[in-house]
């Protein structure tokens, strides 16, 4: 028996935030690899209802991933409102760069995920995009072709987490570096980056 009116929706948005924290955690542990068998078996319960809240598994496991993603990001913008400047945007970055990736649950599903990047990339597409656009123009940048310089500055990224999370190829202080260059897509000198990305880390 389903719960009428308001309460059918209250029990529906509990149902659907616990399987996105059970996918968080299936990420975690298996990866994208994960079948929705193993979905469902670690939620308890049906693959209909997985199909119920999510029209796919690539649909389910990409929302589960976004929302782990922003959750971190809040916690490292620490307080500090999104789009405030692009200091912050990039000590955001720095942040993540510095998550143990055997301790948190994101730095566990980065390590299992960072391999497919197109795939983690679609999922967090639509992440803070307008508020880097309005630090940009803060900060009298390039903002003209602006969804092509993202993916761009996307793919650049991905590929310094995946040498953060896959394999340890890159220290927190080697994607620092990395960081630095990649601003080059938004019209950044090498100086201008480097005084943006060298303050002391506050949290």
């Amino acid at each position: 028996m389903k719960p009428p009116g308001g309460r059918q929706d209250a029990y529906r948005a509990r149902t659907r935030a616990s399987l996105l924290k059970s996918a968080q955690e299936v990420l975690a542990a298996v990866g994208l690899n994960a079948t929705i068998e193993d979905l469902a078996n670690h939620a308890q319960v049906a693959p209909a209802t997985i199909y119920n809240h999510f029209d796919s598994k690539d649909a389910y496991l990409k929302e589960a991933l976004a929302h782990l993603w922003q959750e971190w990001v809040l916690l490292a913008h620490n307080g500090r409102p999104q789009g405030q400047d692009l200091e912050t945007f990039l000590e955001v970055c720095r942040t993540l760069f510095r998550i143990d990736r055997t301790s948190t649950l994101l730095g566990q599903v980065l390590s299992k995920s960072m391999d497919n990047s197109p795939f983690v990339i679609d999922a967090l597409r639509d992440s803070g995009g307008e508020p880097f656009k309005e630090a940009l123009e803060k900060n009298g940048l390039y903002t003209d072709e602006f969804e092509i310089r993202l993916e761009l500055w996307a793919y650049c990224l991905a590929g310094i987490f995946h040498g953060l999370y896959v394999g340890d190829k890159m220290s927190p202080e080697d994607a620092d570096n990395a960081l630095r260059i990649s601003l080059s897509i938004w019209g950044l000198t090498s100086a201008q980056a480097e005084k943006l990305t060298s303050a002391p880390m506050t949290h």
